[in-house]
């Protein structure tokens, strides 16, 4: 997956349009997943804010909504 290059203590994370062409959905869609409770909620960067998500996270994401 390309995008920017976010780690955290040495754990690689994503950005929400890394994690959108993943899954071949819209941003719009992503955060309405979120905001209905649908997924769990995203972590934040603690600079900027931004919505980051895990491998892990992008995997329970496609569990949670049948995507592969």
């Amino acid at each position: 997956m390309k995008g920017k290059n976010i780690s955290i203590d040495g754990k690689r994370y994503y950005t929400v349009s890394d994690v959108c062409v993943e899954l071949g959905i819209f941003k719009n869609t992503l955060l309405n997943w979120e905001k209905k409770g649908k997924i769990p909620e995203a972590t934040r960067d603690l600079m900027s804010k931004w919505r980051i998500y895990s491998r892990e996270d992008i995997d329970r994401i496609k569990e949670i909504t049948g995507r592969r």
